[in-house]
């Protein structure tokens, strides 16, 4: 199996219009490079808005790819609590997280996507954490969001897995499905990474006053519980997003895939790429492809209505 992985497209028609074909462009050379299954480790979405999601869904449904078989997502924290866009914004996004029902944002985000979790397995009636097999290879999708925190996640961006959800990753890891499994993959949006991981990838928050925000607003709680959890599990690789770059790196032997430098890199002069995954006999074969640039301006007709949007490339 050929798996495609990206992350953090960042969908946004209102301030973001070049995502749009950027993340079009994505898919497409992943499908033409004989990708069998995309993977997209959250923030599909900057703002959470309606318009976006079904904007993006009906992409996915143009490239046909809107399937169980074809694609695998889970939710990023842009996709439960948006973003600030303005200046103005940045003061009163602490309140917006403090009031933001997260829950009802998630249900939004799923029924959205459905029929993409049809043929998940769960536990307890709950959406997350879910399990599927294709073939010789199973998915675990995690949803790494945490609520909101005055101390512990007060713009939305920290994640947590919480103690009953690595209940459930327990469960599902003893489950016939992931035992029997030639490879066992999981998704979810936050990375599992430290500094001394972030300078040796040259990521642009490796260092300074980037390194000390990363640290602080960007950060997965309870780390080592969590690698824990997943090597027990017998997890072969972690695919993720969160920071804006596209990296590879190990953590307790695990690898992990950081993709989130497709449609929006922190800096613009390492270009679009994301990872290709060869699941051969043995181990992964992992590849980072680049993404030509280019400057013609696209017509997307994805919209609800009928008029198409003139979106730079």
């Amino acid at each position: 199996m050929r798996i495609a992985h990206l992350s953090d497209p960042h969908i946004n028609l209102k301030y973001h219009p070049q995502h749009l074909p950027r993340l079009r462009r994505v898919l497409e050379d992943a499908l033409k490079r004989g990708a069998d299954h995309i993977v997209i480790s959250g923030d599909l979405t900057s703002n959470a808005d309606h318009r976006d999601l079904r904007t993006t869904r009906r992409l996915f449904e143009m490239l046909g790819i809107m399937s169980p078989s074809k694609l695998t997502i889970v939710p990023g924290n842009h996709d439960i609590y948006g973003g600030p866009h303005l200046a103005d914004d940045i003061l009163a996004f602490p309140e917006h997280c403090r009031t933001c029902n997260t829950q009802e944002q998630l249900a939004v985000f799923q029924e959205n996507f459905a029929e993409l979790f049809s043929d998940s397995i769960t536990i307890g009636g709950l959406p997350y954490p879910f399990l599927k097999r294709l073939k010789h290879v199973a998915f675990m999708g995690i949803n790494s969001i945490a609520e909101h925190s005055l101390t512990g996640n007060p713009v939305g961006s920290n994640g947590e897995i919480t103690k009953s959800e690595r209940k459930i990753v327990t469960q599902l890891g003893n489950n016939h499905a992931w035992q029997t499994a030639q490879f066992r993959i999981v998704v979810m949006h936050h990375h599992l990474f430290g500094r001394k991981d972030l300078v040796r990838m040259g990521a642009p928050a490796a260092r300074g006053l980037a390194s000390m925000i990363e640290h602080r607003t960007l950060k997965l709680h309870g780390k080592r519980r969590i690698l824990r959890v997943f090597e027990e599990a017998g997890a072969d690789l972690v695919l993720h997003g969160h920071v804006h770059f596209t990296g590879q790196y190990e953590r307790n032997g695990l690898a992990c895939l950081n993709g989130a430098g497709a449609v929006y890199p922190a800096r613009r002069e390492d270009g679009f790429s994301y990872h290709m995954i060869d699941l051969g006999v043995r181990t992964p074969n992992i590849s980072v492809i680049h993404v030509s640039k280019t400057k013609r301006e696209s017509t997307i007709e994805l919209l609800d209505s009928n008029t198409p949007v003139m979106v730079a490339a």
